[in-house]
């Protein structure tokens, strides 16, 4: 297959490419380039739609019967599920498998746009099963996985540049939101807010076509799949101090779940160490869960439109085993366990060996919170709260608190609800939440494991520097010596390399014992009284040595930690490559800037 794709590249796209940079300039082909990657972005949500809609009704099926053993099936199907998406995963993708967007960012951060083209089907795969046989856990993140490899892929045929390639990858991300909720412009604002902060408006035209095509392929192929729809009613002015209250409230259940999220992800990888151990342990656990609150199953929304229609006797009907509790009470203990496990489960889902994304169980958290809010308000008399507006701004509130994407989270759930109404509610719930819960939590879902690895900088020259690898700038012209070596040897060594300050001491496998810097040299290459002295009595050891892959922010900070203009470099093979110099480093660092200008 990648020969044949190989060789059509070559005949006809290579022909195709040189006509049309004759006749049109090249951000001209960035258009329908981007069309064709909205349409087979839909095209792959479409198919993930699908397979997932029939693993639920199969699963529906189980679950009603009356059956004992159909019954004890449906309740292992998520345990059934974690393990055939792990074993997925393992055979399209490996140990190195990526399940979070996480990776993506850090990509795109670092000017990387190269995906493997397994990653156009695996995540459909693997999501599929996890999904559709109950796990808790969302299909947009593996949507946007999907589609940004459908961009890598389709920009790297094209042979478009690395700036081109960003660009792509971010129309594919746009066209899988777009798809999935319906949402044009929500996807568009997703892929500038989280994956491509660094564009300027005026290179965003592809991405909004691609997103725009998405959405009328996704309407041609599952018209009726509109995740959400309600009708609600005009916002009240007298409402308005609680929109500001349910925003402040709304920032720390996200923060609640960005926490919660990643100490469970913690304690997975502290308790259970191998990938089996992880699958058993925590496929126990979750199906333990899921037996226990069959409300956690899946992705949730079945039960925000409960909410949306005051349904909330649905929610009861499916605690199977909890059903002798008192009504009100159960209620309470359902959307407890919504707001506070939900999160939870998803990571325990995900970092098991299942494939899934945060976005909707950070919607169904916002709308268990929005409801409870409003209805416990209501119950204390103060005031007669329109639930369902408060449902829909819970959502926005705490998805603008756990993705840090406030205009996201306003037009997403605009669209998907169809409460273009709520706007105004809508911004005072996302921007109040956004702020509130950046201050106690300075990172998003996605930043939070990257920043605190060191991956990532919130500095802006850091992030930069960030982008590149050591290996870019190491001057590789050195003149090495000897440790046996004497001054009379050293001499004649100098006077051959006029340009060198610094001389790398190297063993016979190549390997750097110490570093013997010209002025050491200038005074003893003379002077008859040293002419017994060795390379080994000059050479000073490397406070440290840099590794070709380290990036250029560990290095500048390296060389101002000690005090230095210039350090040594090692391959991967630990033998000597040579050195990077501070002044480089600023040469490359202005590139960067005239780069990021034109992005």
């Amino acid at each position: 297959m990648g020969k044949y794709l190989l060789r059509l590249r070559r005949k006809s796209v290579s022909r195709l490419d040189k006509l049309w940079r004759r006749r049109w300039s090249e951000r001209s082909r960035l258009v329908p380039v981007a069309m064709l990657i909205g349409l087979a972005a839909a095209l792959a949500a479409a198919a993930l739609h699908f397979a997932v809609h029939k693993l639920e009704i199969f699963a529906k099926f189980l679950g009603e019967s009356s059956n004992p053993y159909l019954v004890a099936a449906f309740v292992a199907l998520p345990v059934l599920g974690l393990v055939l998406s792990f074993f997925s995963q393992r055979l399209l993708g490996g140990v190195r498998y990526a399940k979070s967007l996480s990776p993506l960012i850090l990509a795109l951060h670092r000017r990387k746009t190269r995906i493997p083209f397994r990653e156009t089907f695996s995540h459909l795969i693997s999501s599929a099963l996890s999904v559709g046989c109950g796990g808790s856990a969302g299909l947009e993140a593996p949507s946007v996985l999907t589609g940004a490899a459908i961009g890598a892929n389709t920009s790297g045929f094209f042979n478009f540049d690395r700036r081109s390639r960003m660009l792509l990858i971010g129309c594919g991300a746009a066209a899988a939101i777009s798809a999935i909720f319906g949402s044009p412009i929500g996807g568009v604002l997703f892929a500038v807010e989280v994956l491509l902060p660094q564009f300027s408006v005026g290179a965003l035209v592809p991405i909004l076509i691609a997103s725009a095509v998405a959405m009328v392929v996704s309407q041609t192929f599952f018209p009726q799949e509109q995740v959400l729809f309600v009708l609600n009613e005009n916002w009240r002015s007298d409402a308005i101090p609680f929109y500001f209250i349910c925003g402040i409230v709304c920032a720390f259940v996200g923060v609640v779940l960005v926490r919660s999220v990643y100490r469970v992800g913690a304690l997975l990888k502290q308790k259970l160490t191998t990938p089996y151990r992880k699958l058993c342990g925590g496929g126990i656990i979750v199906g333990l869960i899921l037996a226990l609150f069959p409300i956690l199953r899946g992705q949730g929304y079945g039960f925000i439109k409960a909410l949306f229609d005051g349904k909330t006797e649905l929610l009861s009907d499916s605690a199977m085993f909890l059903k002798g509790l008192p009504p009100t009470a159960l209620l309470a203990l359902l959307i407890t366990v919504v707001i506070l496990l939900k999160g939870m489960i998803s990571a325990l889902t995900v970092d098991s060996g299942g494939d899934g994304g945060i976005f909707a169980p950070t919607m169904m958290v916002g709308a268990f919170t929005g409801f409870a809010f409003a209805r416990l308000v209501n119950l204390s008399g103060i005031i007669d709260l329109q639930e369902p507006n408060f449902v829909v701004v819970g959502m926005c509130g705490v998805f603008s608190a756990v993705l840090r994407a406030p205009l996201t989270g306003v037009f997403l759930i605009a669209e998907v609800t169809y409460s273009y109404n709520l706007l105004v509610p809508l911004m005072i719930v996302s921007s109040l939440s956004w702020a509130v819960a950046r201050h106690f939590e300075p990172q998003s879902i996605y930043r939070k494991a990257l920043v605190e690895t060191g991956l990532l900088s919130d500095d802006s020259d850091l992030s930069m520097l960030q982008t590149l690898s050591v290996r870019v700038c190491v001057n590789t012209e050195f003149a090495a010596l000897q440790p046996t070596w004497t001054t009379t040897k050293m001499r004649e060594i100098v006077t051959n390399a006029p340009g060198c300050e610094n001389f790398p001491v190297l063993d016979e496998e190549g390997k750097l014992l110490g570093v013997v810097k010209l002025e050491q040299l200038k005074p003893v290459l003379f002077d008859p009284i040293t002419a017994s002295l060795l390379v080994f009595d000059l050479m000073e050891k490397p406070r440290t040595i840099l590794a070709d892959d380290d990036d250029l922010s560990r290095a500048m900070n390296a060389l101002e930690r000690f005090r230095t203009d210039v350090l040594p470099v090692n391959g991967k093979d630990g033998k000597f490559m040579g050195f990077v110099h501070e002044q480089d480093i600023f040469k490359l660092y202005r590139g960067l800037v005239r780069e990021s200008d034109s992005f």
